[in-house]
């Protein structure tokens, strides 16, 4: 399903709606994958999100998310707000899938 969301400090931002069917998942599992739109250039991240207070967002964030979608994240629109913190990442560029394949992998120790 798709998402908005925001990379800020090597994190992805996104919210959602408190009763949503995503904050119940990620209540119970806290792993969580993150798929790019475009297929030509696939990255997929996978990671663990966490529920972020409004008041513990990085500075600039809300305001950066207003102006890409239009509204900050507040509060006062009844969401929750996660960060997903990646652990492994993979990127397959369709033009070179037999030699361009990579994987990073992140240790937040």
């Amino acid at each position: 399903m798709g998402m908005h969301g925001m990379w800020w400090d090597d994190s992805y931002y996104f919210g959602t709606g408190a009763d949503t069917r995503k904050a119940k998942n990620l209540e119970t599992n806290a792993n969580c994958a993150l798929i790019c739109e475009d297929f030509e250039e696939l990255v997929i991240v996978e990671g663990l999100a966490a529920m972020v207070e409004f008041d513990k967002l990085p500075d600039g964030l809300s305001d950066a998310s207003k102006r890409k979608y239009g509204w900050p994240m507040d509060p006062r629109s009844g969401g929750i707000v996660y960060k997903l913190t990646p652990q492994v990442v993979f990127a397959f560029p369709l033009k070179k899938i037999t030699t361009g394949v990579t994987k990073w992998v992140f240790d937040h120790a």
